[in-house]
């Protein structure tokens, strides 16, 4: 389970080759924009908070594995959070179910974490072509 974006397929992956010169200003850039993704998932949040837990656990973290891999991961802190996502804990997609307490299915009405990745990816692609372009 997880949301991706296609960053092969960028030109900007054809131009990188070897970050090792430039990995602490993508790694930096990484961290500023998890701050600003991660507050985004707090405010647009579609439910409505119980508690606020899954709210305050909402997080985005940059972890750099070597000079050529930042990633930024976005996650949920609390143990439902795959259901607000719309999947059970194996990693499928729940099945469509309407019973006494209401709806809960598949169509993820409650997600973040995707909704999330598809509104920066391309946000994240064009600016660190920029960077590039301007090194």
């Amino acid at each position: 389970m997880g949301a991706k974006f296609p960053y092969k397929e960028s030109t900007m992956y054809k131009r990188l080759g070897d970050l090792s010169g430039m990995a602490h200003v993508v790694l930096n850039y990484a961290r500023t924009k998890a701050s600003v993704i991660e507050a985004d998932m707090k405010v647009e949040r579609p439910w409505t908070d119980q508690t606020g837990a899954a709210k305050a656990r909402l997080t985005a973290k940059v972890s750099s594995f070597n000079a050529n891999i930042v990633r930024i991961t976005l996650a949920h802190g609390v143990d439902y959070g795959v259901y607000l996502e719309g999947y059970k804990p194996d990693g499928t997609e729940m099945a469509r179910y309407s019973g006494a307490a209401g709806e809960l299915g598949s169509e993820k009405k409650h997600a973040i974490i995707a909704p999330t990745v598809k509104k920066f990816s391309a946000e994240i692609v064009e600016d660190l072509e920029g960077i590039m372009e301007r090194v």
